[in-house]
């Protein structure tokens, strides 16, 4: 009696795991097929569904393959979607409006989206600087109570007008920025939002739990 060997396992990008793991595959569905005679010549085309769970984590991810006869390569999407940039752990610490268009972003990058995040990310500036400082008229003005009001330095003002400035050309000028220029936008809108929201709660936090030093005993001759 012959022996089944063991399916080879795939891999494949893990949201969970955060890296490509070992994939074992569950069903296969065989979706819509069909073909056609086009011009004296025949078309075909075939949606197939694969289940597959990962190894790891023994998370599930659906894999939707579509094969059409005139591409030359199948188009295979997944869901959920990979990841490209999770959220950072504090992004419930953020008042509500802020949390919402933070996620939408996300979103946006998981599509592979890059001018919608670019323009998410100037409107979490503004968003902020509205919170902190009030509507006092343009981005600039904004930028500079921002920095008179204390919650950010001369020179992190400075990063956050290029950041600004990033935004503003996706939404307004066809920018189209690269997949590298968009995560350094996002570091610093999320180090920002970090510094302005969380810093100051944890350090309070921080200051309380933090026994006090010792009274310094005098020096004896």
């Amino acid at each position: 009696m012959t022996q089944r060997s063991k399916p080879k396992l795939q891999k494949l990008h893990c949201n969970t795991c955060r890296r490509k793991t070992g994939h074992r595959l569950l069903k296969i569905v065989e979706g819509d097929s069909d073909e056609e005679l086009v011009d004296e010549q025949y078309i075909s085309w075939q949606t197939t569904f694969d289940l597959l769970q990962c190894c790891g984590c023994l998370e599930a991810v659906l894999r939707r393959t579509f094969w059409f006869s005139e591409w030359n390569e199948s188009d295979v999407r997944y869901f959920p979607p990979r990841v490209s940039r999770h959220p950072p752990k504090w992004v419930h610490d953020l008042p509500h409006g802020l949390r919402l268009v933070l996620e939408e972003v996300y979103r946006a990058l998981d599509a592979d989206n890059h001018s919608l995040p670019m323009m998410g990310a100037r409107t979490l500036v503004d968003m902020m600087m509205v919170d902190k400082v009030e509507d006092v008229g343009a981005f600039s003005a904004k930028l500079k109570e921002l920095e008179k009001s204390g919650f950010v330095s001369s020179k992190n003002r400075e990063v956050l007008e290029v950041a600004l400035d990033a935004g503003s050309a996706a939404a307004h000028r066809g920018y189209a920025a690269t997949t590298e220029e968009v995560n350094i936008v996002m570091d610093i809108v999320e180090n920002m939002l970090q510094a302005v929201y969380v810093f100051p709660r944890v350090a309070k936090k921080l200051k309380e739990t933090t026994p006090p030093r010792p009274p310094r005993q005098p020096k004896t001759s």
